[in-house]
């Protein structure tokens, strides 16, 4: 049967008959659609080719259509175009060729160049005709848009099923499909559930990655992973922790009981065809349903191991390091309040300073901050030898009953380990033995597997074992704890222990350390593990121990300086060139050293709130003079001290003593007019004044016209008026 459209030019080429199907399922299962195909054959050969020049192109089997790169047979088809070999291309439809308008019109235009016949079931084209090569267009036209329908029908019923949580996933080691409940739910191995709750654990309490690693490492333990066969389903294997494996689990939110759908975007370059995937944040997600199933750890909890993850991730540049050798105590643990780099260490005349030197070193600006490592250091250690003491012992305890919780926990996995390994070593007995003896091909593998998986159980045995006995056991009894946290001082200063040891003991507490320059003090923020914060300020020019100066410091909120000096007395320190202590030195001290005062007339180093004021502005504010306050303090109508250094009178002041003497107290119908008593008794003021305070009277000015006179109200249990 001959066509008015084939013409022995054409017969004179090949006929090339494209077969595919567009997925391995439908391979396998749509055999008749196969087979439709392959009877093109038969079409050519009623056209009027002959058999040997039928040729059958079916490299495309199970791939899709809507690209042509991933295509070896739509490739050699293009190339036999090219080369003037084909007469015609017979497929079953246009969609079969291609799924997408680059490819399709690429193909009209080298058949049209070429003078090649497109055919498929509903007839015979040219593309180098007008009315068949629109006829070509539109069936590729419409050939794109139903594989786009297909693709949307797919994506919008497959994110409808996900928006309730009931598309099947690809789900994590440790998690499973629950047919039944249509949602994940926790692995049914014992083993993988055991080994996922240590590696959670484990992160809360080092807060690093690294560090889980190396737990494990060391505990010579191994992390579950999955093993996908085709057509034998998931199975789990075994291997040594990997960072990777590690930073997979704790960043995945199906561990926390969220069903999420979305989280990354795939996309193919158009030109390199190079497939790119993009991670999206949480808000571009698009489904996101928290506690959804059962987890190993709240979402809570999952969000600040992410919380801790960026945090590491920022703070690497800025890490501790080594504690190398050298006199600076806190060397890789201080970072500058200012700007938040790390302070190296740098020495003048063979002292050591902490120095925040990036910006100088990189572009010549100012040094961001300084500070003496030996005065930082000094306050650092006395407050690092106040805090480990006594009360810290139940804390260790508990510390150590949590190591003991933790050294059953591992030992329970070593168990369940040594479990699998056996019953895996006696299934391949178990087939050894079912196999037929005379049959030694297969004994022989048979009998090769039981060995290796004896050798495995014989293995973990005796890494086991070694485990065991390195196991974590407290070394010290609680008595020589106690013995030695009594002691911890002449134990620190020892000349047994190392400048070394010193600096791993303190980096056992002590996180960071940020230091900010404030005047003529060094400001320092201690940080230490589990979260608490200490502040400390450190004086840039001290002369003294540094005990002296923090007992100033907290005498001067509430002391004058002579008061101070009597008190340092009485302790028995001593200057730095051991001397007693008198309010001008204590005066020189405070202002060397920038310590504030309550009882100072510097605007600068003044407390505010300390409770006492000059008797100049103690006048200004009663409406008094200077001289009249000093002798209402002689009286007993105010309280103060004196002090030698400024030669001030300092005033107990209260919101009491305003409303009393300030001329806005209530007047009570009890109170006596000093006046009165005084024309009365013929006594001067202030004899009055002076027995009423005797007998527990209190003393009140009220207005009278445009003065303010002294009143009496007499106590309830005082001597009457």
């Amino acid at each position: 049967m001959s066509h008015s459209k084939v013409r022995p030019t054409h017969l004179n080429r090949s006929a090339v008959i494209y077969v595919r199907q567009s997925s391995p399922q439908a391979v396998e299962q749509h055999t008749e659609g196969r087979r439709r195909q392959y009877q093109l054959v038969e079409r050519a050969q009623q056209l009027g080719w002959k058999a040997a020049e039928c040729v059958v192109i079916d490299d495309d089997q199970g791939i899709s259509g809507a690209q042509s790169h991933n295509r070896p047979g739509y490739q050699r088809l293009i190339s036999m175009l090219a080369l003037r070999e084909v007469g015609i291309v017979l497929g079953l439809e246009v969609s079969r060729l291609a799924r997408n308008s680059l490819d399709w019109y690429q193909l009209l235009e080298l058949a049209a160049a070429f003078d090649v016949l497109i055919a498929d079931e509903d007839g015979i084209y040219d593309p180098g005709e007008f009315n068949d090569r629109l006829l070509l267009g539109l069936k590729g036209t419409i050939s794109e848009v139903e594989l786009y329908q297909i693709r949307c029908r797919m994506v919008r019923g497959r994110l409808n099923k996900a928006g309730r949580g009931e598309f099947a996933l690809s789900l994590p080691v440790g998690m499973d499909w629950n047919p039944a409940m249509n949602k994940p739910r926790l692995a049914v191995d014992q083993s993988v559930r055991h080994a996922l709750d240590l590696v959670f654990h484990t992160f809360s309490q080092l807060r690093s990655i690294r560090g889980v690693l190396y737990y494990l490492r060391e505990a010579n333990l191994e992390l579950p992973y999955q093993r996908v066969h085709r057509g034998l389903g998931r199975q789990i294997g075994w291997r040594r922790p990997s960072y990777d494996a590690l930073y997979s689990i704790l960043t995945n939110p199906v561990y926390a009981g969220v069903y999420c759908y979305g989280r990354r975007e795939r996309r193919v370059d158009p030109i390199t065809k190079a497939v790119h995937v993009r991670k999206r944040a949480r808000s571009e997600w698009e489904v996101f349903l928290p506690d959804h199933h059962a987890g190993y750890l709240t979402l809570a909890e999952f969000e600040e191991n992410q919380h801790v993850l960026e945090d590491n991730r920022h703070r690497y540049p800025q890490s501790q390091g080594a504690s190398g050798r050298g006199p600076a105590l806190l060397q890789g643990l201080v970072f500058c309040q200012h700007c938040g780099h790390k302070m190296r260490i740098r020495y003048s005349k063979g002292t050591p300073y902490y120095v925040c030197d990036t910006a100088h070193r990189r572009y010549g600006d100012p040094i961001c901050n300084r500070a003496s490592a030996q005065r930082v250091d000094a306050l650092v250690e006395e407050l690092f030898l106040t805090v480990v003491n006594a009360e810290t012992l139940e804390l260790s305890m508990t510390y150590d009953q949590k190591l003991r919780q933790e050294a059953q926990g591992m030992d329970k996995i070593w168990q369940e380990k040594l479990q699998r390994l056996e019953y895996e070593a006696n299934l391949a007995r178990r087939r050894y033995e079912l196999v037929d003896p005379e049959n030694r091909l297969v004994a022989h593998t048979l009998e090769t597997e039981w060995n290796e998986h004896l050798v495995a159980l014989e293995e973990a045995k005796r890494a086991y074992a070694a485990q065991r006995s390195t196991a974590y056991e407290l070394q010290s009894t609680l008595e020589q704890m106690r013995h030695i946290t009594a002691h911890l001082g002449e134990y620190w200063y020892a000349d047994s222990l190392s400048m070394e040891d010193r600096k791993d003991l303190l980096r056992c507490v002590v996180e960071q350390v940020f230091l900010e320059s404030r005047g003529k003090v060094i400001h320092a923020q201690v940080n230490w593990y589990g979260g608490a914060i200490t502040d400390l300020d450190v004086p840039k020019y001290l002369f003294s121990a540094p005990h002296i100066y923090h007992r100033i410091r907290d005498l001067a909120v509430t002391h004058t300086d002579t008061e101070i000096a009597t008190a340092l007395n009485q302790e028995g320190k001593k200057t730095v060139k051991g001397r007693p202590w008198t309010a001008r030195r204590v005066m020189d001290f405070r202002r060397s050293n920038a310590i504030p005062s309550g009882f100072t007339t510097s605007t600068e180093f003044r407390i505010p709130d300390s409770g006492h004021v000059t008797s100049a502005e103690a006048a200004t504010q009663l409406g008094v003079s200077q001289s009249t306050i000093q002798k209402w303090c002689r009286l007993g109508v105010l309280s103060g001290k004196k002090d030698s250094t400024q030669s001030s009178l300092w005033i107990y002041w209260t919101d009491d003593v305003v409303g009393r003497l300030g001329g806005g107290a209530t007047p009570d119908p009890r109170m006596v007019s000093v006046r009165s008593l005084c024309a009365s008794q013929g006594k001067h003021p202030d004899e009055v004044l002076a027995w009423a305070l005797a007998h527990g009277h209190t003393i009140y000015r009220l207005r009278r016209g445009s003065t303010l006179r002294f009143f009496i109200l007499p106590g309830e249990s005082s001597v009457p008026l």
